[in-house]
């Protein structure tokens, strides 16, 4: 029994590391989006990494669906939505 409550706080642990893993990647493509949609910044990454990171946030958004990890759903999710919003800056800004 006490095994099982170790296993279920590990578990809980590692999904508030991965939450805040999250939260920390995620915070880096979060100031340039806002910096470029307001117009305080004209630098935008280079259009090769966005559409590479894209793909690859697409792919692992993709597999997360299949294996039903909430986690990596929300994070790719968000992540592919502001590589678009990104993406559509360069293109279109």
């Amino acid at each position: 029994m006490k095994t099982q409550t170790k296993r279920n706080k590990m578990v809980r642990i590692s999904e508030i590391l991965g939450y805040i893993g999250m939260l920390l990647i995620h915070g880096a493509i979060v100031p340039t989006t806002i910096a470029n949609i307001l117009g305080l910044s004209n630098h935008t990454p280079p259009l090769n990494m966005v559409l590479l990171i894209q793909l690859g946030l697409l792919l692992f958004l993709i597999r997360a669906i299949a294996q039903k990890d909430l986690l990596y759903i929300i994070s790719n999710g968000f992540g592919f939505a502001m590589q678009t919003t990104l993406l559509s800056i360069i293109v279109f800004g």
